[in-house]
């Protein structure tokens, strides 16, 4: 009986120690952070007697034994071990449940102290936005979402009777926790008016019937949208022209980690109208 209970003892000692931290923070998929420990009041500078100590960071996951994978599910993105390296960034790159651990070795490498944090990463925070813009991707908003087409005011000529194409743009941009998305590639579907043609200044986009890919350290991009006028009465023969959006994602080491459902809303802009000029007839001499 007296084992039995030293048994139970030992069992409830190890899950307080590995199984029952408090979540400290929740970050997001693609998100970087910063860590650091024994630093001043100012928040960056080493206490000074900690200077000259040795400091190894690692990241473990959820059961706080098993390492975590860099380059899968989390990446240093500078020096992780040294003499005063006393901080260093970490970027997510998959869902799930993680400790964050610091070993800090006095100057003569005798002893050690340990600390770790628990970080709950989510995909809940990638984030794509579109908005109606001009050729720079300075949103427009109300009235002036709606105007003349690009011809009205033109000759239209007489044996042709062509009244030209409109242009008007939209900008999609891609962010995770707040943070804009570089450090991979990211693409979503995509749909407009029938018969518009997409285009970008952007190098790398590639732009395909329903799909749009951006490659890395692009995290904004501004879509020129191209449709034929129509001419004839208003308002029947504007043009409602939009640009909706969706099945985004980002790319990391792990793979392809989707926009969550909580973050939809604005992957629809406003709509630009396109109001149509009269469908003058040619000119006839009696």
């Amino acid at each position: 009986m007296k084992r039995l209970i030293k048994i139970t003892l030992v069992l409830a000692i190890s899950l307080i120690a590995f199984g029952t931290y408090a979540q400290d923070a929740t970050h997001a998929v693609g998100s970087v952070h910063h860590f650091k420990v024994n630093v001043d009041t100012d928040g960056t500078t080493h206490l000074a007697d900690h200077v000259g100590n040795t400091y190894t960071w690692a990241v473990y996951k959820s059961d706080g034994t098993t390492a975590a994978a860099s380059g899968t599910d989390y990446s240093f993105t500078g020096s992780s071990t040294g003499v005063d390296v006393n901080n260093v960034d970490i970027q997510w790159l998959t869902e799930g449940t993680f400790f964050v651990e610091v070993s800090e070795a006095n100057g003569a490498g005798a002893c050690t102290t340990l600390r770790r944090m628990e970080i709950a990463v989510s995909a809940g925070a990638i984030d794509l936005a579109v908005i109606a813009s001009d050729n720079a991707g300075t949103q427009i908003l109300g009235a002036a979402l709606t105007d003349c087409n690009d011809s009205s005011g033109a000759i239209i000529d007489n044996a042709t009777s062509n009244f030209g194409n409109s242009t008007r743009y939209f900008t999609v941009s891609m962010s995770t926790d707040g943070q804009a998305w570089t450090s991979g590639a990211w693409g979503f579907d995509f749909s407009t008016l029938a018969g518009a043609t997409v285009t970008t200044a952007t190098a790398g986009v590639t732009i395909g019937a329903t799909t749009i890919t951006v490659p890395t350290a692009t995290s904004s991009v501004t879509f020129k949208v191209e449709v034929a006028n129509t001419p004839g009465p208003t308002p029947a023969n504007d043009i409602t022209l939009g640009f909706v959006t969706s099945n985004a994602y980002i790319t990391t080491g792990a793979g392809n980690t989707n926009e969550g459902a909580g973050n939809l809303a604005n992957n629809t802009p406003d709509q630009f109208v396109i109001t149509a000029s009269p469908n003058t007839s040619v000119i006839v001499i009696d």
